[in-house]
């Protein structure tokens, strides 16, 4: 079973930290991992299909030297529909309206069940299901005008989207984060709010603990999103199955 990771912050933030626990959750989801550092127009993407664990590049990462960003989605990949394959591989990304969207998924879809299908500029270039959710969200966001600020009507379509298989989502247009939770809470999806004052904290998949006081910048605060608990000494919460939460600026504007 794939695992998301997702940051929203109000000021760059390095993803050192979570990232470096997260990797190791590649011991379970194999076949590939990427991590999307996304700004307001661009995203940069590093991802690559084989084990986290064994990639010098997602090591490198995982220090958090020289990669700031205020969001970034990150996923481990179990392929279950689609080759192992860079094509295939999470997170997927289109150029829309000057900006680069980003997007990962966790679950199995059936995509002859999507009754959210609707023709549109935007075609899948690999064989995933995942891919193939990604263009459907964004041709009927083009086809019927929706706009990214129209929180409501885009839950309410991935609540659709969802009747087809399992759907678990982060997703991201520069200016803020997405994040919808399946709606029979398949796999997880948890958050925690990240702020001052900042304490220690321990990560679950890694023997390291960190003193967030000596790292952070008082002004600093956002969410981290994950599949499973990243840390100890945080408060973490399950999302809502069937909800859509969005981040703007360290903030959550909807849902929760």
């Amino acid at each position: 079973m794939c695992e998301l990771l997702g940051l929203a912050f109000n000021e760059a933030v390095s993803p050192g930290l979570s990232f470096r626990g997260f990797r190791r959750r590649a011991a379970r989801n194999p076949h590939g991992w990427g991590l999307a550092a996304i700004g307001p127009r661009l995203a940069r993407i590093t991802k690559e299909p084989l084990n986290a664990e064994r990639s010098a590049a997602s090591a490198a990462l995982a220090t958090g030297l020289g990669l700031v960003a205020p969001v970034f989605i990150g996923h481990v990949r179990d392929a279950s529909c689609g080759g192992i394959a860079l094509e295939n591989t999470h997170p997927f990304t289109r150029r829309i309206d000057g900006r680069d969207f980003v997007f990962a998924h966790n679950g199995t879809l059936d995509t002859r069940r999507f009754r959210t299908r609707t023709p549109g500029p935007f075609g899948v270039e690999g064989d995933t299901d995942s891919e193939a959710a990604m263009c459907a969200l964004l041709n009927w966001m083009g086809h019927d005008g929706v706009s990214f600020d129209d929180h409501a009507l885009i839950e309410e379509f991935l609540r659709a989207m969802n009747l087809a298989g399992d759907l678990n989502l982060l997703f991201s247009d520069g200016r803020q984060l997405f994040c919808y939770h399946d709606r029979h809470a398949y796999n997880g999806l948890c958050w925690t709010h990240r702020r001052p004052p900042f304490g220690r904290i321990s990560l679950r998949d890694e023997d390291w603990e960190a003193d967030l006081g000596a790292d952070k910048r008082l002004t600093q605060q956002g969410y981290v999103i994950a599949s499973r608990r990243l840390t100890d000494g945080e408060d973490w919460h399950d999302c809502r199955p069937g909800g859509l939460m969005v981040f703007r600026a360290g903030v959550l504007v909807y849902g929760g």
